[in-house]
């Protein structure tokens, strides 16, 4: 069933007709989600919040009757604040990888299943700290708390919350402080100005605080220029884990979300203070390449801009733009950075 519903997907994408294979696929994935109900039914906190793997069947939403009511409805069996977010992450993943949906769109769908505004900034402060290669776009996050400014504003107090099962912890709260002020661009600095008990978090404040007054990156106009390297290249490319972990140490690129301990799944190059960056996103390979020696598949390479730099995995939508919008000679850079990465230039 996984391979028939890639290709019906990959043919959705392409504009083909899939009625037929997909009714023919109907049944099976009867069965499926029947089987997935009563894992849950059974299982409720262990099955959804470590299964972190993405499944193609659940980007049929939009096509299967079946896959459709399942995630209408699933929300409230699934009793474990951990399953509810693992389940969010999945959902909205596979719709990327196979239909190329944004994560904000995927979110308005949840929403309507019963997913609140308040697990979505929840599912995006525990990925930040996980240990599987699932992701969440800030922009989803900043969209949930647009939505839901109250729990957002608490996150930032760190006032109690039921949220997280094995509670708040003092790194999500940093991360929450980092998300708020320098991607939100929280305009309230009342929170960082004031002298709390913890001396970590006050420290952590003047941190932030002291960004700020540097004010954001200052980009020059870059002048047009043709010529622009072909990208493309890197959809689809394989990465063998010890040459590109090394490869990317001996050029000091920056992993998109170091908090992450087991899997790194982006790599950056960056210029802070001229506010622009390039990443090579990729499946994920495990940060011990003294036990294993494995391989994965780029995703292909994000360029973008920023105010403020925040090291995500996933690029958010709303910082990205085309290469040629860069300059040049940072492109070019880039190409042969992630080249190397790739091992391209051994070729």
């Amino acid at each position: 069933m996984y391979n028939q519903c890639e290709q019906i997907l990959k043919d959705f994408r392409m504009g083909k007709d899939i009625t037929d294979a997909a009714a023919q696929l109907e049944p099976e994935l009867k069965r499926y989600y029947k089987k997935r109900r009563t894992s849950i039914l059974e299982r409720a906190n262990f099955y959804q919040a470590y299964d972190f793997l993405i499944h193609p069947q659940d980007a049929l939403y939009d096509i299967s009757p079946t896959v459709k009511d399942y995630w209408d409805t699933v929300y409230p069996l699934i009793e474990s604040q951990d399953g509810k977010y693992t389940a969010l992450l999945r959902f909205v993943d596979a719709r990327e990888k196979y239909l190329g949906a944004s994560h904000t769109d995927s979110i308005q769908i949840l929403f309507t299943a019963g997913w609140t505004p308040a697990d979505v900034m929840a599912a995006y402060l525990q990925n930040r700290h996980g240990f599987n290669t699932l992701t969440l776009s800030p922009d989803a996050a900043a969209e949930a708390a647009n939505a839901d400014m109250d729990t957002a504003l608490r996150l930032l107090a760190r006032k109690k919350t039921d949220l997280f099962n094995n509670g708040y912890t003092m790194f999500q709260h940093f991360e929450w402080i980092d998300f708020m002020y320098f991607f939100l661009e929280y305009k309230d600095f009342t929170f960082l100005n004031t002298t709390h008990k913890s001396k970590r978090l006050c420290q952590h404040c003047q941190k932030v605080l002291a960004r700020l007054l540097q004010g954001p990156s200052k980009p020059t106009v870059s002048p047009a220029w043709a010529d622009v390297p072909d990208f493309a290249v890197f959809e689809g490319a394989t990465l063998t884990q010890r040459h590109t972990l090394a490869s990317a140490a001996g050029q000091r690129l920056r992993k998109g979300n170091d908090n992450n301990g087991y899997y790194v799944l982006s790599y950056h190059l960056v210029d802070e203070e001229q506010g622009y960056g390039a990443a090579l996103r990729f499946d994920g390979l495990l940060k011990a390449p003294e036990y294993y020696d494995t391989e994965c598949l780029s995703w292909g390479v994000y360029c973008y801009r920023f105010p403020y730099f925040v090291p995500f995995d996933h690029v958010p939508e709303s910082w990205r733009c085309t290469p040629g919008e860069l300059p040049e000679d940072f492109v070019r850079k880039a190409y042969r950075a992630f080249s190397k990465l790739c091992g391209f230039d051994k070729k």
